[in-house]
């Protein structure tokens, strides 16, 4: 339970969550520059991992930003701890989404996929699914609004193993190149795993509301 004294101080520390929903933002802008580069016609994809790489830069030190001020403040939204997890969680987002990029880049010569294209979309609509999540704790009274949007990431993750348990079986028994099956799934994987990243900040989003209530 939050003590009534500590709740007196929750919303002077606006700090954390406009930090918090700069990471998300960002996220949600880096999603889109992968999609942009997974559906423009295979070719130099330079300006598109310039804008992601210098975003995941951004994302980093808005991490940091919020290790920073929790360290520092006498009073923090919630528990150090869920604070420093919460920020990490959104930054793996970002470091995977940034990975899947750059897998892309270098491994696929032709156009994308429809499972690629697929997976780069759910993607995008998990990062908003978060960002809208995450702007939510700065009201816990709406924890109904949030736990929506938190079961809408656990579903974009189910059906995106679906997309890439489908896309994997359907290359291995048409693929006769070892290395391109290499590679192509080594680019569904990080996509992928970028979604069950999404899904891992919502455990630490439901324990936040959970424990603050």
């Amino acid at each position: 339970m939050v003590s009534a004294f500590r709740k007196l101080f929750i919303p002077k520390e606006k700090i954390f969550f406009d930090l918090f929903n700069q990471s998300c933002a960002i996220n949600v802008q880096m999603a889109e520059f992968l999609f942009k580069m997974v559906s423009s016609e295979p070719g130099d994809h330079h300006l598109e991992l310039s804008q992601i790489s210098r975003l995941k830069q951004t994302g980093n030190e808005t991490k940091h930003k919020v290790y920073l001020a929790s360290a520092k403040a006498f009073v923090s939204p919630f528990a150090r701890s869920d604070m420093y997890a919460l920020a990490s969680c959104i930054n793996n987002i970002c470091d995977y989404i940034h990975i899947s990029s750059r897998r892309f880049s270098f491994f696929q010569s032709e156009a994308a996929t429809p499972a690629i294209k697929e997976l780069s979309g759910l993607i995008i609509e998990s990062c908003k699914e978060l960002q809208a999540a995450v702007a939510g704790l700065s009201n816990l009274n709406n924890s109904d609004a949030i736990k929506e949007n938190c079961n809408k990431i656990k579903q974009l993750e189910h059906y995106a193993d679906k997309v890439s348990a489908q896309a994997v079986s359907a290359v291995m028994s048409t693929e006769k190149n070892s290395v391109e099956l290499i590679k192509y799934t080594e680019i569904l994987a990080a996509l992928e795993r970028t979604t069950d990243k999404c899904e891992h900040a919502t455990v630490v989003i439901e324990s936040i509301i959970i424990k603050n209530k």
